[in-house]
């Protein structure tokens, strides 16, 4: 084999292995930018379906508070989302806003609802309230001022409240705390850790 044949057969190697090298290099690096883009979008679908799922948390809140208080003051419609919030931190009940705003329970064959506008047939579970509904914007001062609201303005062991006009029975165990408008607002007797 001549020098030049050499010469030009190494190159041609050379040639060779850096180009397979170069589109292994260039295969490597697309799997690298297809895993980066595939858990970019993973990252994007979960950020949308806990904003989905905030936004569901929102509406039951608004949704509570419009069939609960509409037609009182803002602070009443506050008083009411807040004890709804309260139940939500509190153990004894579901730990999600539409979980304890939906909460039903049989009791001697009949179905009974936390808030009475939930086993009413004439209102719609399913209700939008627009965001500029009063109850809406009470709703979302109630989720953003909670803090405040709970030191300065129902604290965050009141978890009860009916209508002026009914008489429930469970009152008789409860410590009431506050009318504002339409409703009285209950905590837990000391002592007492009945629902």
């Amino acid at each position: 084999m001549t020098v030049v044949k050499k010469v030009l057969y190494g190159t041609f190697a050379i040639l060779l292995t850096f180009g397979i090298t170069n589109q292994v290099s260039t295969n490597s690096e697309e799997n690298l930018v297809d895993k980066i883009t595939k858990i970019e979008e993973d990252i994007i679908t979960a950020k949308l379906r806990q904003e989905e799922k905030w936004m569901n948390e929102i509406s039951c809140l608004a949704r509570n508070v419009y069939y609960e208080s509409r037609g009182e003051s803002y602070e009443g419609q506050l008083a009411v989302a807040v004890v709804t919030l309260n139940r939500v931190k509190n153990s004894k009940f579901p730990n999600t806003i539409c979980g304890v705003v939906n909460e039903r329970k049989r009791a001697g064959g009949k179905v009974v609802c936390q808030f009475s506008w939930r086993c009413e047939g004439h209102t719609d579970p399913k209700k939008r309230v627009s965001q500029t509904h009063d109850s809406y914007q009470a709703a979302m001062d109630a989720i953003f001022e909670y803090e405040y609201l709970t030191q300065d303005f129902l604290t965050e062991d009141t978890l009860y409240f009916h209508a002026k006009h009914v008489k429930p029975r469970w009152r008789r165990h409860k410590q009431m705390l506050a009318k504002i408008d339409n409703h009285i607002f209950y905590k837990n007797k000391p002592g007492d850790n009945r629902r």
